[in-house]
């Protein structure tokens, strides 16, 4: 599955990959959830350029 988020410009890429990661592990927390998460970030001279959520699902 691949989403797009649209977030407000004001928001840091570091909040943004925070709220990212507290996402990602909330739904990958929850009780039948078989599969792989990774968040990824692309770091360009110490500032955060891209932030990339990945959830796969394994069907059982």
């Amino acid at each position: 599955m691949i989403a797009t988020n649209t977030l407000p410009a004001k928001i840091s890429k570091t909040e943004q990959a925070q709220a990212a990661f507290a996402r990602l592990l909330a739904d990958a927390s929850r009780r039948g959830f078989y599969g792989t998460t990774s968040i990824t970030l692309n770091v360009q001279d110490g500032a955060i350029q891209q932030v990339r959520v990945s959830v796969e699902k394994t069907i059982r």
